[in-house]
């Protein structure tokens, strides 16, 4: 449909200095834009009356049928209010629409259709692109800086409404593990801080996914973010994994690299998959094992323990298929060595830790996937501790933020492309 257009604004300058002409121009644009909007609904608007006999749907609004008595004949009431204005507030400013009314041949039952060519919901002031664009500025910084950054740039939204699109928009997100993409996840969880609980008393839980290289070359990232979850440290994990228990079943086998929590394991119930103990977590969890066994980090005794875990959890990459039994059975005498040696020493917390941790150290390289399991996951809880390392939060709204802040990084939503929905 060819629209015609045709605006006058008279505009009084002192100079042209280019800071003068951009603060002119942004006071141009509202009342620009309003007049521009309205003259597109009113043309649609006549268009839609005038094939209401025909098809009373346009661009997908449905007009087809009066709600009170059923007629699908209508008229104007009001084609162009100049006393009642809707306002609407956009990502170029506030604008002012006249509301059109129509009203029902029959039964005279009238209703306000300009919220309904917009397709906003009634009462609604913030089209649904606005709203994901907002949440994404406050999930990326703090909704006070989010404040700043809209008005620099010409328009105006408090901290309240920001705040507000984030959590309308992180509601409405969910995810889980995609049959399209490859067997191979990585879960974690991190503590944060939590309004009215000491320090960091909730946890984070954080399920990611590998993608196959073309989605990666869609989305940017080689990880999905399949599932995010928070409550507290020893719970929730069930929550999290339950929506993707169908999708893992799918696979002919699915590794899933952890930190060893038994909790992780526990929510997946009775799926059989490849359990592989992230090759990251063992050096550091093993420096807590050292301090509660009294080994001090000065000693030569921590140097040699720590030193001989980095070397048994150091693996090459591109490993040809003969080389893998041979160094996995390389791998568990050392690992037996450095077992004995700490028993010897009297670091029996250390000793049992790196025990537990054996059957599972070198489950991805027998299986001959991707042998260095290191945790792809930790930096999944950098992106998250960027931001909600902002003051205290509460359960939702820390988890309606991480939503859209990890689906931005790692699943390819980005609204300022006009893209609102996540891949």
């Amino acid at each position: 449909m060819k629209i015609e257009i045709s605006f006058n604004y008279n505009l009084e300058l002192s100079d042209c200095k280019l800071d003068s002409l951009i603060s002119a121009f942004k006071q141009m644009i509202s009342p620009l834009l309003s007049a521009f909007i309205a003259t597109v609904l009113r043309q649609f608007a006549d268009r839609l009356l005038g094939n209401m006999a025909v098809d009373c749907s346009v661009e997908g609004k449905k007009f087809s049928h009066c709600s009170k008595c059923g007629e699908h004949s209508f008229r104007w009431k009001t084609r162009e209010s100049k006393s009642v204005s809707a306002k609407l507030v956009t990502s170029l400013g506030v604008v002012l629409i006249p509301q059109m009314q129509i009203q029902c041949k029959k039964c005279g039952h009238k209703r306000y259709i300009v919220r309904s060519l917009l397709d906003l919901l009634p009462y609604a002031r913030l089209s649904e692109l606005t709203e994901h664009q907002l949440a994404l500025c406050g999930s990326l910084t703090s909704f006070r800086v989010s404040e700043v950054f809209a008005r620099i740039f010409g328009t105006s939204f408090s901290r309240s409404t920001i705040w507000r699109c984030v959590q309308k928009v992180g509601k409405s997100l969910s995810f889980a593990i995609s049959p399209d993409e490859l067997g191979e996840g990585q879960a974690d969880g991190t503590g944060i801080p939590i309004n009215g609980i000491a320090k960091r008393g909730k946890e984070i839980k954080v399920l990611i996914q590998k993608n196959t290289a073309e989605t990666a070359r869609k989305t940017g990232s080689r990880w999905r973010l399949a599932g995010l979850d928070l409550g507290s440290y020893n719970g929730s994990w069930e929550n999290l994994l339950h929506p993707s228990l169908e999708a893992i079943r799918t696979f002919k086998s699915f590794l899933l690299t952890t930190d060893g929590d038994d909790a992780i394991r526990n929510g997946l119930g009775n799926l059989t998959i490849l359990l592989q103990r992230c090759l990251w977590h063992i050096p550091h969890q093993l420096k807590h094992c050292l301090w509660e066994d009294g080994i001090s980090r000065t000693s030569g005794l921590w140097k040699t323990i720590m030193g001989n875990v980095y070397q048994l959890v150091a693996l090459r990459s591109y490993l040809e298929d003969d080389e893998i039994e041979p160094l996995i059975k390389l791998k568990k005498k050392d690992l037996n060595k450095l077992l004995d040696y700490c028993r010897e020493r009297g670091c029996q917390k250390s000793a049992n830790y790196l025990e537990n941790a054996s059957p599972d150290m070198f489950t991805a390289l027998k299986n001959r996937m991707h042998g260095k399991a290191t945790s792809q996951v930790e930096r999944v809880m950098r992106t998250v501790n960027l931001r909600i390392n902002y003051g205290k939060w509460s359960i939702t709204g820390a988890l309606n933020a991480m939503k859209i802040r990890l689906a931005f990084y790692y699943n390819g939503y980005d609204p300022s492309r006009n893209e609102p929905k996540p891949k």
